[in-house]
């Protein structure tokens, strides 16, 4: 058969897809971010109307609702590992459906090689004149595919067509395919605030011409992206693919031309379902997506001469401990690949390596200063204090590699707001941080 005939008898609806390749106590790969919405619903279906039972999900920050809150789930039978939180993972969280499982991207190839992953739930493009389908930016589902004994695959028309080392499936190697030709994107992130202007002005003036850059997710690095206009000869090596990183490219700003590794290309991991990014990507081959145990191998990143890794906090000790995942021992996001880049920016050589937080958390018992002497009980150390670098408020920028701990706590209070130093220096004196 040709592959059109090939993709004709797979072809099923999502229930009987279900039906036919998932059974109870299989273990399912669900990617992140644009989920198999249409095929993974039918799958929680199935678990509460009990026809499925003992399932396990893998995967990350997934963008579509389906059904993980719900409280017709029958305890215990549906279980979602997550190593990144979203809104809808934390939602689940309240209800014990899903789980955390700390992890480093980096590692991604080694843990989905120890799962034992049946079947991969995963959206992909309408097969090219090669019988292809592709994945679209989603370098995080490519080791749990290559490790999945079955592929479901979720056919969406708009689901951009990029270049990448694992990215193309063949319709001989899929078990199933669904039609859903969802066309919802995210919308762009709001304009960033003046606090995270302020911040991104103190990073920008530290990034020189030829940088190689990666960026994180929020309005400091919103700010920070779209600040780098002016710049000239930038690279790309990052996990994600910011909607600025295609402004900049479209510029000419960014053009690979002095990256020492992989030049003449921006390398990613994943991109956010933008319409700018979608746009940008879509059968672009001056953007190359990777799974995540090359794009964030910290040996890879380290490769890149001037590596400049920007990343936010939610809180920092004194000592410079940075948690940027949880609040106190409530799970919010993940460790994701902030430990990676801040190791490969260490090790590049001229490279740097920021970590942004606004100066107080607005909470409704008042401002708490984000930095503070201690963190707060059951806080998740996301970066070690010996590994970071610069740490940035809208009140400075300093340097912690390689400082006393006396000379951590001055710097960090130097930065920290206003109202805070007084009481922090007193509280770090007190506890025999400062002399």
């Amino acid at each position: 058969m040709n592959y059109e005939e090939i993709y004709k008898s797979k072809l099923m609806t999502a229930e009987e897809a279900v039906k036919t390749h998932i059974k109870s106590g299989d273990k399912l790969l669900l990617g992140g971010l644009n989920v198999a919405d249409k095929v993974l619903s039918q799958v929680v279906e199935n678990v509460k109307d009990g026809s499925l039972q003992n399932i396990s999900l893998y995967g990350n920050f997934s963008n579509y609702d389906i059904g993980l809150a719900d409280e017709g789930i029958p305890e215990g039978q549906l279980r979602y590992y997550a190593f990144f939180y979203g809104v809808q993972e934390r939602l689940g969280a309240k209800n014990g459906t899903v789980i955390h499982v700390p992890l480093h991207l980096n590692q991604m190839e080694r843990y989905m090689s120890q799962i034992g992953l049946d079947v991969a739930i995963i959206p992909m493009t309408p097969p090219d004149e090669q019988g292809y389908c592709n994945i679209g930016p989603a370098g995080y589902a490519t080791a749990g595919i290559n490790h999945s004994k079955k592929i479901i695959a979720q056919i969406n028309k708009h689901i951009p067509h990029v270049y990448g080392s694992s990215h193309d499936y063949h319709v001989s190697e899929i078990a199933a395919f669904v039609e859903y030709h969802n066309d919802a994107v995210v919308p762009p992130s709001p304009p960033s605030s003046e606090t995270d202007e302020k911040i991104a002005s103190y990073i920008l003036e530290r990034i020189p011409d030829g940088a190689c850059i990666q960026l994180g997710i929020g309005g400091t690095s919103n700010a920070v992206g779209y600040g780098l206009k002016d710049k000239k000869h930038l690279g790309v090596h990052s996990e994600m693919f910011t909607d600025s990183m295609a402004y900049l490219q479209g510029l000419g700003v960014i053009d690979n031309s002095q990256k020492t590794y992989m030049p003449g290309r921006s390398v990613a991991g994943f991109a956010f379902n933008t319409e700018a990014s979608n746009k940008f990507i879509d059968k672009n081959p001056k953007v190359f997506f990777e799974p995540y145990h090359v794009v964030n191998n910290i040996q890879s990143i380290a490769s890149n001469d001037n590596m400049v890794s920007i990343n936010t906090s939610l809180s920092i000790d004194l000592t410079g401990q940075v948690c940027s995942e949880s609040i106190g021992m409530r799970q919010y996001s993940g460790s994701g690949g902030q430990v990676d880049y801040i190791r490969g920016a260490t090790l590049s050589k001229g490279g740097k390596s920021f970590i942004a937080v606004s100066s107080v958390a607005n909470t409704k018992n008042g401002p708490v200063s984000k930095i503070c002497l201690s963190l707060a009980p059951g806080s998740i150390v996301t970066t070690l204090r010996a590994e970071v670098m610069y740490i940035v408020t809208e009140y400075g920028c300093v340097n912690l590699q390689f400082c006393d701990v006396p000379t951590r706590a001055k710097r960090l209070i130097s930065i920290a707001h206003p109202d805070f130093r007084d009481e922090l220096t007193f509280e770090a004196k007190k506890n025999g941080l400062l002399y």
